[in-house]
């Protein structure tokens, strides 16, 4: 062999760098099934790791780069802190309006009886402990003592009347039917989570499915042990003492709001159309909330990413990555920097890609920095954009969330398809250029690279066919020659070597060394190259991609200082100001996309839960009058959410909708409850004005109790003080604007609107009446 060639003893070719903490390192990813636990996979992984660490070398060191279980058990602390937190605020609000412990000792007995019950189904279900069910609970907590909050409030209402004898027993019946009511129709707007497909009903599942079980037992608790231990405790024995400063207060409040709401109830076309207005008011503010599909999650992962001109190398790549490291090194916020030069994590894959790096950050968890990820992406973003990258791009963002599907690579896309890539790309190019000058956009880049310096070997077949050489033996020919081929292996002990047949890289160093290769030989001559085809230098794409057949190039970018859906709306209007060539298409991807798919499926959703919870009071009811105006305050709900949501600055996303869904419920609850009770009175011969006022007046307390333990239950959510609160601070705030308002539209609007419907003279005779 060595008459004709140079054998040496090498390695394989080094086409990916990478190093952990500036330390040249190997990554190992672990990567869980499908149904298996995160937190004890990475146990058992941390187990083993311990295990072999006596076997391990003393100068090889093993780091974790990533561990998601970290913050999924930061997250599960949080939100069970946060859930402990909101049941003391619960139980504190019915003090505050009762103002006796026997009560409070009911709702000991209902809160914890309740919610050992659920954890028990949630095992019989086969559910796990994770940010959604757990949000959940939070959520039911808020919910799970309102059926009892009522049985109990009437009872002591009836106690305090002097009907001792038999008023657990004759509290509960009073209200059983309307709590029973209530609670059927909040679970009917539940059903269409179990009928709509969509990654959010996937996402919200178990966050639903824990708060309908919490329903279904706090109805049970409130019908049979909540009476029961008001009579253990004697909530049914009047009181033989003064009324105390919280009883007190609220008989103030009782009376003024006796006269507040017997002057309004005159007037009821005036407040019924000063509803509407601001409810008109609030769907104009609506899109200045900004949209979004989910919230980012706070989890302390941030990447920079260096796209450089195709043909860099992986060197020259590496060289930038060790620059930023050095630019960001010793920032407080940091943990651990990860650096991959020469490639791209694509879902179990790394591809290698010479021109691409990326380094990956993990910031300290979220109690130990005072800066959110967002936070830190702003604040690195200029030093490391003053690394020096010659014809290469530095983008600074937070990573996607992992374990739950997301369309695209970035937030906003742009996707350009048509059938000429030349004619596509340049569009591409007008496009991206274009967002590079609209304001709250950033990270602006290309899918495609023309720039891909190449040399095209063009065959000349006339040629070529009488020389006896066909294009696939050129084709092949210099594949081998040029990338090698593996001829054989060699054995040397238990090891086995690759065999590559090449010409040296050093051979090859233009145009004229390709053109002299030898391609084939006839008659014992030589044929080169440039004998049978034409070497031209050019360059090229570096990948074509297509969609649906059609070849597109995306143009991507990331919002900046503006929710998702207010960048993916001006990106539209900058890009529909530029004339599209001929046979070319523009659509949107990334999150737009998955907002539209997933909006479409919450629009059902939440259809098909207020046609149930419609069906459901019509039957209950056996009126179609009483059940739409009990509905209807469900969508009013809008103001209060559109102002917390503006206040907060937070936008409308699917977590959002899901509040929506259960602010419809409680909204339901309490319309249930004074309604219920009006028509009661009105059976009794009272007239429908003084009936209306009456009833109000009495479920004042409950109402306004429950409307409070939901807030302040809510409030820790909302605050989202620790890890993992990201993905459900939006829907608790959107939940307690839309209570806080719930407040006018109970106690104000409802009985205004009750006056106005059909039937509203009072007759025992009419058709209305006997419908109720």
């Amino acid at each position: 062999v060595r008459d004709v060639a140079t054998v040496e003893d090498s390695h394989e070719e080094a086409r990916i760098i990478t190093r952990y903490n500036g330390t040249p390192c190997v990554k190992l990813a672990v990567l869980k099934q499908a149904e298996a636990n995160t937190v004890k996979v990475s146990t058992d992984v941390k187990r083993k790791l311990e295990e072999l660490r006596d076997m391990i070398p003393s100068d090889i060191q093993i780091g974790v780069v990533e561990n998601q279980a970290d913050y999924i058990l930061g997250a599960i602390k949080s939100v069970r802190d946060t859930a402990l937190i909101a049941a003391i605020l619960v139980i504190l609000v019915v003090y505050a309006f009762l103002g006796r412990f026997r009560q409070v000792a009911v709702m000991l007995i209902a809160l914890p009886l309740t919610l050992f019950a659920n954890f028990f189904l949630m095992r019989v279900a086969n559910f796990s402990l994770n940010i959604f069910s757990l949000g959940g609970l939070v959520v039911a907590i808020t919910v799970v003592i309102d059926n009892s909050i009522v049985v109990v409030e009437n009872i002591t209402r009836l106690a305090d009347r002097g009907k001792h004898s038999g008023a657990s027993l004759e509290g509960t019946k009073q209200v059983a039917f309307a709590i029973l009511a209530a609670t059927l129709t909040f679970l009917s707007l539940f059903l269409p989570f179990l009928m709509v497909p969509g990654l959010t009903s996937l996402l919200f599942h178990e966050l639903v499915l824990v708060i309908a079980g919490v329903l279904v037992l706090s109805l049970f608790v409130a019908l049979t042990i909540t009476p029961a231990a008001s009579h253990w405790f004697r909530v049914d024995v009047p009181r033989q003492r003064t009324a105390n400063l919280v009883e007190r207060a609220f008989e103030k409040l009782t009376r003024w709001y006796r006269s507040m709401i017997t002057h309004v109830v005159r007037f009821p076309r005036i407040i019924v159309a000063i509803t509407l207005s601001l409810f008109l008011a609030a769907v104009l503010l609506l899109p200045r909330v900004g949209s979004e599909f989910l919230p980012k999650v706070d989890d302390g992962r941030v990447m920079v990413k260096v796209l450089m001109p195709a043909g860099t190398s992986v060197a020259e790549v590496d060289r930038i990555l060790a620059a930023i490291e050095e630019k960001i090194q010793g920032l407080p916020e940091i943990e651990s920097v990860f650096s991959l030069a020469g490639g791209r994590v694509w879902g179990l894959a790394t591809l290698e890609i010479p021109y691409e790096g990326e380094v990956d950050i993990q910031l300290v968890p979220k109690n130990k920095r005072k800066t959110s990820t967002d936070g830190f992406v702003k604040k690195i973003g200029p030093l490391v954009r003053n690394v020096p990258a010659p014809g290469g791009r530095i983008n600074v963002m937070q990573m996607k969330v992992k374990g739950i599907r997301q369309a695209g690579t970035q937030e906003v896309e742009v996707k350009v398809k048509g059938d000429d890539i030349p004619v596509i790309f340049a569009f591409a190019q007008e496009v991206a250029e274009i967002l590079r000058r609209t304001p709250g956009v950033r990270n602006i880049n290309l899918s495609m690279d023309l720039t891909k310096p190449e040399y095209r070997v063009f065959v000349d077949r006339d040629r070529a066919s009488a020389l006896g050489v066909s294009v696939r033996d050129v084709a092949l020919t210099l594949r081998n020659l040029v990338r090698g081929e593996v001829a054989t292996q060699y054995r040397e002990g238990s090891q086995y070597y690759p065999i590559r047949v090449m010409i040296p890289e050093t051979r090859l160093t233009g145009k004229e060394d390709l053109e002299a290769l030898m391609i084939a030989e006839k008659n014992g001559q030589p044929i080169t190259l440039r004998e049978v085809a034409t070497v031209r230098r050019a360059v090229g794409p570096v990948e074509i991609m297509r969609e649906d057949q059609a070849k597109e190039v995306i143009v991507r970018a990331d919002s900046a200082g503006v929710s998702v859906g207010e960048a993916t709306a001006r990106v539209r209007q900058a890009v529909a100001t530029l004339e599209r060539p001929p046979g070319v298409e523009i659509s949107l991807g990334g999150q737009a996309q998955m907002m539209q798919e997933n909006r479409r499926s919450l629009g059902l959703v939440l259809a098909f839960a207020l046609f149930f919870a419609y069906i459901v009071l019509a039957i209950q009811f056996e009126s179609f009058v009483q059940p739409f105006l009990i509905i209807i305050r469900a969508p009013l709900s809008l103001i209060g959410i559109v102002v917390a949501l503006l206040l907060t600055g937070m936008p409308l996303g699917s977590t959002v909708l899901i509040g929506v869904i259960i602010l419809a419920g409680n909204e339901i609850n309490h319309g249930v409850l004074l309604v219920e009770f009006a028509n009661r009175l009105r059976k009794s011969g009272m007239p429908v004005r003084e009936a209306v006022v009456e009833a109000a007046v009495i479920r004042l307390r409950p109402i306004l109790m429950t409307l409070s333990a939901m807030i302040f239950g809510l409030i820790p959510l909302a605050l989202n003080i620790g890890e993992g609160g990201d993905m459900l601070a939006p829907m608790a705030v959107a939940v307690i604007g839309g209570m806080v308002f719930s407040i006018f539209l109970t106690l104000m609007f409802l009985p205004c609107a009750y006056l106005l419907m059909p039937g509203r003279q009072g007759k025992r005779t009419s058709a209305v009446l006997e419908s109720v």
